[in-house]
């Protein structure tokens, strides 16, 4: 303990020592940016109209927001500064709202109301002496408003070619040519008052001065029409503020965007802030920091992950999304992270949802989701990054988009490369060698990746979005049972997809995920068993949906879907190629019973055709905010994982110790799905902009778990009656049988999160948060045969992270993050003399995990500079009984944007 100390010791003065000599800047961008949005909004509630503007462009440009644009140009128009309204509203249109009709009436109605300033002529009382110009109406536009409007038509103009937008080309025009008339009157003006100046002085002279006077009455006529004007013109019928900005939203919980104080689950956000701030580009390392979430890394391509509790080697219990759709490998029932085919800079969130979401995403959505949001194709900035670093880290990603008024695209891409942290076979052994598929034995994961999305706005309210992402490499990840490392060779990870939505809430999205690769045994004794095995995945999932918020005697919000999901999945482990077709159907209805109380109802029912009858899932949360900011959450549901194709259709020869001798590794048909039954009991308190608080407590039983561990030794009798035959393919006599079945034993799960950030001076974020966990079997005599099976305890019972972000003004920023895990117990599968196969308890220690990052900023946040270390205590930490250490990585990298 003294050890650690000493090593987290440098970290802790060098983090105390910047934040002591640093000025104070912006670290949560999204609640500093709330926070002058709210300041800005009060003072113009106030009257303090300058004053509010001016923190509204703070807020502006700590976070860009299109709606702040809209509510500056609100605020000028009800203030009667036409001017500055109609540049904050081209502006806002730029953005390419749903509402742009709206506000484009908005801008019309303003340019109305300049032009009805402009007073209709009014007769003068005595008939002029002399022949005289006809009198112009006088105008209350000065030359520096002119000169406003010819700067705003030149603001928009740039707008204009920077979004390709013929909209925006046509109001500047317009305003150009509001500019030349008023312009034009002015001089006029300017010229009928000269005349009128040198006509009232040759009245002096014959004596009718005072009847020139009259002209007083002109003046008469700007109060008329004025006052018409007024009369005419009423009130602007602008629309209504948008207070609900820098609000944090989820869309995963429910499938529409809503608060987290009002979310049905528990939720947390890593948001894109976080990402760039750690430095990090794996997306299973982002997730440590998040309350009840297990990450267990293998290998570098290789990271499991869990959210609470029922970890396991190829995880299958935590269901991965981008943009709402699946990236799961239906044929193992994980999904391989390292492998997605995105950049983590083109994310502009992740969501975690903690709990079953089954009523919600059906089948696999068991313990709680993880989704992948991506920015706005159009929205981000184009970029190039590099980095380097330890263990041969070699990574580049780039990224180019752009958008007109209608049309939006992202093209990004990349490549990365990293060692293994140590060799997994000592090249100086002869017994064992890597198999012949291994092209490079030290390479940990080599991918090269590609994806593209476009965004059409066909009409009003219609939007088309398309795209396509490919991924291709080779990697080292965990294998089940007896299987250890496996080595996935030329895997290409695919996915097309095309969803269109409409302004009625009615919408269509298909996608296709394809998945091929070579895959086999890493080590390989001279003469083994071939065990190399081709593989190739094709799954469609198409769904059509409603969504629609109404008022039926109370707001509801109601949502439904039906859908179709193909599989087909051909590979040389299974028995022959297989195809299923799952058809579900779903329906939510979120119901504002009060303005203060919540109810969410859903169900949803998926048709598996291995399963008997449907799977029915239902879910139902009641949200109480019993006070401003604070809510309380009681939620009850149940979730189900339905059986993977190796799980159904296994067909294996696995390796042992003798050469001509194998056991078969077997699927079931047979199978039912894995069940849960979950209650939770929340809290959140987001009521100020200076900590936010969330605490959960649950109780969860899980039923028929799904495990390779039916034994069937083969004997003599076996063999003497024909039933077990020597198989002259594999030049292999088979011992046994090992298949997937499901667990007799019930286990009973509680635990908790208590988690607290904190936001004490501009510049300063801090969070922490603690886990405990504990999952018990109801009744140890279901272990009978197998006691120690009955003594797994592969959750860490207490985890507690905690870390700290800063921005300086000048460019510097810094990110510290600290993990700490209890002691954990793994029964995992060896091989047994008598019986083939067996099941031993293998204790890992708790570890502590430091993770660090420095980066520079410069030239207007273009080049950003950046070093990152991660395990930074230099312990190696073994995550998993069967994995390698997990080394120190010193990795540096640039940024540039353009």
């Amino acid at each position: 303990m003294q050890q650690l100390l000493r090593r987290l010791a440098l970290p802790a003065v060098i983090a105390v020592v910047t934040l002591s000599f640093t000025q104070t800047a912006f670290a949560d961008v999204r609640t500093e940016a709330r926070r002058h949005f709210r300041r800005g909004m009060q003072l113009i509630a106030d009257g303090s109209l300058d004053e509010g503007i001016e923190e509204l462009e703070l807020a502006y440009e700590t976070l860009p927001h299109p709606n702040v644009l809209y509510n500056i140009g609100r605020a000028y128009a009800e203030a009667g500064r036409y001017q500055d309204a109609l540049e904050y509203f081209e502006r806002y249109l730029a953005s390419d709202p749903p509402d742009r009709e709206d506000v484009i009436g908005f801008i019309d109605a303003i340019e109305a109301r300049l032009a009805a300033t402009q007073p209709e002529p009014t007769e003068t009382a005595p008939e002029p002496t002399e022949a005289q110009p006809e009198p112009i109406v006088e105008t209350n536009v000065s030359d520096e408003e002119i000169v406003a409007i010819e700067e705003s038509a030149t603001q928009i103009e740039a707008l204009a070619e920077a979004t390709q937008s013929d909209a925006l080309r046509e109001r500047a025009a317009r305003l150009r040519q509001l500019a030349a008339n008023l312009r034009e009157r002015s001089e006029a003006l300017a010229a009928q008052e000269a005349a009128a100046a040198e006509a009232a002085g040759g009245g002096e002279e014959t004596g009718g001065g005072e009847e020139t006077g009259g002209g007083e009455e002109t003046g008469g006529g700007e109060q008329v029409a004025t006052g018409g004007g007024e009369e005419t013109g009423g009130e602007l019928e602008l629309g209504a503020q948008r207070t609900e900005v820098f609000e944090e939203e989820v869309v995963s919980a429910s499938r529409f965007a809503e608060s987290p104080l009002d979310a049905p689950n528990s939720t947390h956000i890593i948001t894109r802030q976080d990402i760039r701030l750690t430095g990090l580009t794996d997306i299973s390392a982002l997730l440590r920091r998040v309350a009840g979430v297990e990450v267990m890394q293998h290998y570098p391509g290789h990271t499991d992950v869990n959210i609470r509790g029922l970890g396991q080697r190829q995880s299958n219990k935590t269901l991965f999304l981008v943009d709402g759709r699946m990236t799961r490998l239906d044929f193992l029932g994980m999904s391989w992270v390292q492998m997605l085919p995105i950049s983590v800079e083109d994310i502009e969130r992740i969501e975690v949802i903690r709990g079953p979401a089954a009523a919600v995403y059906g089948a696999d959505a068991f313990s709680g989701i993880v989704n992948i949001i991506l920015r706005e194709p159009g929205e981000n900035e184009n970029y190039v990054r590099g980095s380097g670093g330890s263990q041969a880290f070699g990574r580049l990603a780039a990224s180019v988009s752009g958008r007109t008024e209608n049309f939006g695209m992202r093209i990004s891409g990349g490549y990365q490369r990293m060692d293994h942290f140590e060799n997994l076979i000592d090249p100086e052994r002869v017994d064992y060698g890597t198999a012949d598929i291994v092209s490079d034995p030290e390479l940990g994961i080599e991918r090269l990746w590609f994806n593209g999305d476009l965004r059409f706005r066909v009409g009003d309210g219609f939007v088309i979005r398309a795209g396509a992402a490919v991924n291709q490499g080779d990697g080292t990840i965990q294998g089940i049972s007896r299987l250890r490392q496996t080595q996935a060779q030329n895997s290409v990870f695919s996915q097309s997809y095309l969803s269109i939505t409409t302004p009625v809430g009615i919408g269509l999205r298909t996608y296709w995920n394809r998945f091929s690769t070579d895959v086999d045994g890493f080590e390989e004794p001279p003469g083994a068993l071939p065990t190399v095995g081709d593989l190739r995945q094709d799954i469609v999932d198409t769904e059509l949906n409603f969504n629609r918020q109404f008022e039926l005697g109370i707001p509801q919000n109601l949502s439904m879907g039906v859908g179709y999901r193909f599989k087909d999945v051909e590979w040389d482990w299974m028995n022959d190629d297989q195809t299923e077709h799952h058809f579900f159907g779903y329906l939510q209805d979120a119901l504002q019973l009060h303005e203060t109380l919540r109810l969410t109802l859903n169900v949803r029912i998926d048709r598996h055709p291995l399963l008997d009858g449907v799977q029915f899932s239902p879910r139902g949360s009641i949200v109480w905010r019993f006070i401003e900011g604070n809510s309380l959450r009681f939620t009850g549901g149940t979730a189900f994982r339905s059986p993977a194709f190796l799980e159904s259709y296994l067909e294996f020869e696995n390796r042992t110790p003798l050469r001509g001798v194998t056991t078969i590794g077997q699927g079931n048909q047979d199978l039912d799905p894995e069940r849960i039954i979950s209650f939770e009991l929340g809290y959140m308190n987001q009521a100020t902009d200076f900590f936010a608080l969330e605490a959960n407590v649950y109780y969860n039983l899980v039923f028929d778990q799904i495990q390779l561990a039916a034994i069937d030794t083969f004997t003599l009798q076996d063999w003497g009656s024909g039933a077990i035959e020597y198989d002259e393919g594999k030049e292999a006599f088979a011992v046994g049988n090992l298949q997937f079945d499901n667990e007799n034993a019930t286990f009973r799960q509680i635990g908790g999160e208590l988690g607290v950030r904190v936001f004490p001076v501009d510049g300063l974020d801090i969070y922490a948060n603690y886990a405990y966990h504990d999952t018990e079997p109801t009744d140890q005599s279901d272990f009978q045969e197998t006691p120690v099976r009955g003594q797994d305890e592969r959750t860490s019972a207490h985890k507690i992270n905690a870390g700290i972000q800063y921005r300086s003004p000048i460019g510097l920023d810094f990110n510290i993050d600290v993990h700490w895990v209890s002691d954990q117990v793994w029964v995992e599968q060896v091989t047994d003399a008598t019986r083939g196969v067996g099941f031993q308890q293998f204790p890992l220690d708790g570890y502590t995990l430091l993770n660090a990052r420095v980066g520079l900023r410069l030239f207007d946040d273009k080049l950003e500079l950046g070093i990152t270390g991660t395990n930074l205590t230099f312990q190696r930490v073994r995550q998993h009984p069967f994995s390698v250490p997990v080394d120190t990585r010193i990795i540096g990298s640039g940024i540039f944007r353009f």
